[in-house]
């Protein structure tokens, strides 16, 4: 598939799912978030999950008692997720809409929120409308969590993100905590992202 300047149609995503051409999905969830996990850096609470795709993450953080929110605008996706969830018993809420469209009933609802190849998807154009709906979405306090994919590529996606990227987009709503190059990327990923822990300000 051709480069797309400024993202994905949904058209374009959705056909991915129909190929089963998912290059980004790791089959599970990402390694960091079960060592931030482990660690108690994230603990049980609301939690969203924006551009979920598949979910590993959705399901092991309510396997572990994460009481989630899981976001997408693909059917693909969210059919995917839904068959699975059902299957294991699994309970979660998943939504199939526009994550930049979640109304004021998810206002200051959330205690965490996971990013996760949703901020490296989207147009670079949409970054300040990301920011601005994770902002509105999280409580005073609340976390962002995120994996940020330093792809060191042009164009997209993936969008390369930088750590410049992240401070010049992040610093005015959110205390930025952590913001390092994880350690324990999957293989495919290593040296290729930025762990970050936000704290809304």
């Amino acid at each position: 598939m051709s480069e797309k300047k400024n993202g994905y149609s949904l058209e374009d995503w959705q056909r991915h799912y129909d190929e089963d051409d998912l290059g980004w999905d790791l089959g599970q969830v990402a390694p960091p978030f079960v060592k931030l996990f482990e660690s108690k850096l994230i603990v049980p609470g609301k939690t969203l999950i924006p551009g979920c795709g598949r979910g590993h993450e959705v399901i092991y953080l309510a396997e572990n008692g994460f009481e989630v929110t899981a976001v997408d605008f693909s059917s693909g996706a969210v059919n995917h997720l839904k068959s699975t969830v059902e299957g294991r018993n699994i309970k979660c809420e998943v939504l199939h809409m526009n994550f930049f469209g979640i109304d004021s009933t998810h206002d200051g609802v959330y205690d965490l929120l996971i990013e996760q190849t949703f901020f490296c998807a989207i147009s670079p154009e949409q970054r300040p409308s990301y920011v601005s709906t994770v902002a509105r979405a999280l409580k005073q306090g609340g976390m962002l969590a995120g994996l940020f994919y330093h792809t060191g590529e042009e164009g997209g996606p993936p969008f390369n993100t930088t750590r410049e990227d992240i401070l010049k987009h992040f610093s005015d709503s959110f205390e930025i905590k952590h913001l390092s190059k994880s350690k324990n990327s999957a293989e495919q990923r290593k040296n290729k992202e930025w762990l970050v822990i936000l704290v809304k300000k």
